[in-house]
């Protein structure tokens, strides 16, 4: 029964992790299709700041995330041979590593917003700081008279009363970062819940195994 039990939980966990690598995939693939082909008002602040996240080794952890994930499928059913589990487990401890600097990565760059928004912001054409200034109704970036005229900074004026939009941006990038390393924290949490689930099963196994072994020498015959 207690077999049973950790390999429920086992195999709950292994699911949830296969979960985090699709999303470790997706959100990556998702973003630059929006900035290519669907940027709008709406997603074009959150768009620029995931594509200025670690997307490249997301997309390499989501690889080693599908590829330790199917060496748990054989250890379903091979019972006595621990060797899979001990390199899905190995697997699970690459990931979290990198998952975990991801996240740090992420983290690290929300302590210093407003110094590493500017070359965001000066890199962008100006069809694109025309959707950012609409959507934080603000005109330039820290200077309210370096503003591209559009519907929302029609004229000098409209610029000094709406204000630069460093502070708007920087809010925004604050709170939507605080929520992107968070999530790459939650799916480290999911690697050390299944690594530990996996650790169990091993050691059910070994002990299986050792008493199958014992039981073999006094003449009982396999369990």
């Amino acid at each position: 029964m207690a077999t049973n039990k950790i390999l429920i939980v086992f195999i709950v966990f292994d699911i949830i992790f296969l979960l985090c690598a699709g999303l470790h995939l997706f959100i990556p693939l998702y973003t630059r299709m929006n900035i290519k082909n669907n940027t709008n008002v709406d997603n074009i602040a959150s768009n620029l700041l995931l594509d200025h996240c670690p997307l490249t080794a997301s997309m390499a952890n989501s690889v080693i995330m599908f590829i330790t994930f199917l060496l748990s499928v054989p250890a379903f059913f091979m019972r006595r041979n621990r060797s899979y589990l001990k390199l899905h487990a190995t697997g699970i401890v690459i990931c979290s590593i990198l998952t975990f600097a991801i996240g740090v990565d992420i983290w690290f760059s929300t302590l210093q917003t407003r110094k590493n928004l500017a070359p965001i912001w000066n890199s962008q054409p100006p069809a694109i700081q025309t959707m950012l200034q609409e959507k934080f109704q603000c005109c330039g970036y820290s200077n309210p008279a370096l503003f591209v005229k559009d519907n929302t900074c029609i004229s000098a004026a409209t610029a000094a009363r709406l204000g630069p939009c460093i502070t708007p941006f920087g809010v925004f990038a604050n709170s939507f970062l605080d929520v992107v390393f968070t999530t790459f924290f939650g799916f480290v949490a999911v690697d050390m819940m299944l690594l530990l689930a996996a650790l169990c099963l091993i050691r059910d196994r070994k002990e299986k195994e050792r008493y199958r072994l014992i039981d073999e020498k006094r003449g009982f015959g396999p369990i």
